[in-house]
């Protein structure tokens, strides 16, 4: 009985979990075909119809060759949407892509005089060897540091046109940086003057191949103007910009503004150069310029700080004073202004009361002549033209004079006797009328009144036939004066505080840019024979101190020389080197270097000095 009651207990157990095992694996399946039916119908809903999924218990397999990354991620983002991302398999395979990477071919050519450095990725075909050797016989016994890479693959077409014409550019440029592709080649390089700049330009646009795109960066020291000038001509609504000077491309792109705004073509030129007078040169011109254009026209020139303007005969008396009053108060400091508004040239009116015909001729402080009114006819035009020509010089006429063939006898002998009177004054103005000529103006001669007085008894006749208004001025009297030695001092140190005298590194050669520089200061130097200088050399406190001081030291014997080719007299002037010794700025920045390495000008004292200063 009870071995009965114990098989029985046995055989429900094992029914009872063979029906748990069967039941189990039903929910299982139905666990299985329910997330493979949702994960594929929304895997090829979102496009994903390259993803296979394949259940494995409460695991899903996610198989198939997705055709990218892209894809392979976007499946697996769908799938973690419906179903625990721990419970996903990813056994998918990335299609790899066929398409082979053409490798762009580059060359860069570095070249620091005598060391060249190769940079970039070139045809495993094309020579290495070949390049490395034309870089080394540029350089001769220099360096040349090979950081090349190659490629096997086909050597793109005009890359070894290109290459042959920038390796030879670069045998041209000692500082330059040649970039080199198939397509195109670019040349930065900088140059020591602006001519040797343009020959260069000339000479690569000339030699770069057919189809190859050639884009240039060649630059040149500034070269010193002496004196900033600038010239507009504004008449008749047109716009003439004859000379132009400006520090930098902002100052130049400022003032072509100004005149292009009152008429002047676009493209005129404006040179950039060194010596600019003041900070405020381009303010002052853009406010002289918007000046003139108020008043009509007429013509403005600049040199240096000095401003000469002179209107159209058309402006008004009450026009003239409104603007030149206006322009002289706000002009910046530094800049004289001397105005001029001609005498009005009468012309014959339409009806009976016509006026009297007139010639006017007017002469600036600035020496610029200004012809108006009328003459008889074109050959006694050119008689006047030259013979003030001869009186003034040729570039400082201006003749807009007009033909009258009824003019009185005698017009060209009154006109070419005011010439010769104007001649006498520094500035001033003569009108020929046909009973009468007066001239008015300032002369640096103390006789000048009796001069002019003497000249037009003998070429007009009786003193009824002229009036004559001048006065002597004995500031204009040119005088030689020799300068104090403090005076010639701090006029040379003015010139060293606006531009040093540089010289090319590591080395006693004076830059091109300092030419104008040693100009300056020895035209200063002629001034005063007698003062005795001494010219300082100083470096920074980078090399051994026994280099700096032999530099320094070599380098201001050079500006001694420099001077002595200038024709100044230096038995007055030596020459001492001090090396790092007197630094004026801190030598651990660059800025403080670049101000210790300086040559200065120190007056040694004498008895005369002395007293000058007591």
């Amino acid at each position: 009985m009870h071995r009965t009651a114990l098989l029985f207990s046995a055989i429900c157990m094992i029914l009872a979990a063979a029906a748990s095992f069967t039941f189990a694996t039903r929910a299982v399946g139905y666990i299985e075909d329910e997330a493979e039916s949702q994960i594929q119908t929304a895997l090829l809903a979102a496009g994903q119809d390259w993803a296979t999924i394949r259940p494995d218990g409460l695991q899903v397999n996610l198989t198939g060759l997705a055709p990218d990354e892209v894809s392979r991620f976007r499946a697996l983002e769908i799938m973690g949407q419906l179903v625990d991302t721990k419970r996903i398999h990813d056994r998918t395979t990335v299609l790899q892509s066929r398409e082979i990477v053409v490798p762009r071919f580059t060359l860069e050519a570095l070249r620091n005089q005598d060391r060249i450095s190769l940079i970039g990725l070139i045809p495993e075909h094309q020579g290495r060897t070949d390049i490395l050797g034309r870089a080394q016989t540029i350089v001769g016994k220099g360096t040349v540091t090979d950081m090349l890479e190659s490629a096997e693959h086909k050597i793109p077409a005009g890359w070894r046109e290109n290459l042959d014409f920038g390796l030879d550019s670069l045998a041209q440029l000692p500082l330059s940086k040649i970039s080199i592709t198939a397509e195109r080649v670019k040349v930065t390089a900088a140059t020591e003057s602006v001519d040797e700049q343009k020959r260069l330009e000339k000479m690569l646009k000339a030699n770069k191949p057919e189809n190859t795109q050639l884009v240039l960066d060649i630059t040149a020291p500034r070269p010193v103007i002496a004196p900033f000038r600038m010239r507009l001509t504004l008449r008749d609504g047109k716009a003439e910009l004859s000379s132009c000077s400006a520090d930098t491309r902002a100052t130049k792109s400022r003032i072509l503004r100004a005149a292009y705004k009152v008429g002047v073509p676009v493209g005129a030129k404006c040179e950039i150069g060194l010596g600019v007078p003041t900070t405020d040169w381009a303010k002052a011109v853009v406010m002289s310029i918007e000046a003139l254009n108020q008043l009509g026209g007429g013509t403005l020139t600049f040199t240096d700080s000095d401003i000469a303007m002179i209107t159209v005969d058309e402006t008004t008396q009450a026009q003239f004073d409104q603007v030149v009053a206006k322009l002289e108060n706000t002009l910046p400091e530094l800049f004289s202004l001397h105005a001029v508004l001609p005498p009005k040239v009468l012309v014959d009116g339409n009806n009976a009361s016509a006026e009297a015909p007139e010639f006017t001729a007017t002469r600036s402080p600035e020496g610029l002549v200004q012809l108006r009114g009328r003459v008889q006819n074109s050959r006694s035009k050119n008689s006047i033209t030259a013979f003030a020509s001869a009186l003034f010089g040729r570039k400082a006429i201006e003749n807009q004079t007009r033909i009258d063939k009824d003019l009185p006898d005698g017009w060209p002998k009154r006109v070419m006797a005011g010439l010769e009177g104007l001649a006498q004054l520094h500035h001033g103005s003569v009108i020929v009328h046909p009973d009468t000529v007066e001239i008015r103006g300032t002369g640096a001669n103390p006789d000048v009144e009796a001069e002019i007085s003497r000249l037009f008894s003998v070429r007009i006749g009786g003193k009824e036939t002229y009036k004559i208004n001048v006065k002597y001025d004995e500031k204009l009297v040119p005088t030689e004066r020799e300068l104090s030695g403090p005076e010639c001092s701090r006029q040379i140190n003015a010139v060293l505080t606006e531009h040093q005298i540089v010289f090319a590194p590591s080395s006693t050669t004076i830059e091109p840019s300092s030419q104008g520089v040693l100009d300056a200061i020895a035209e200063i130097l002629r001034d005063c024979p007698d003062a005795k200088f001494e010219i300082e050399g100083h470096t920074d406190s980078q090399g051994s101190e026994g280099t700096n001081k032999r530099l320094s030291q070599t380098r201001a014997e050079a500006v001694v020389a420099a001077l002595l080719g200038r024709r100044v007299l230096v038995s007055g002037i030596t020459a001492k080197g001090y090396g790092e010794e007197k630094p004026i700025a801190d030598n651990k920045t660059e800025e403080g270097r670049a101000k210790n390495r300086r040559i200065s000008f120190t007056l040694l004292e004498t008895e005369e000095n002395t007293d000058g200063q007591n």
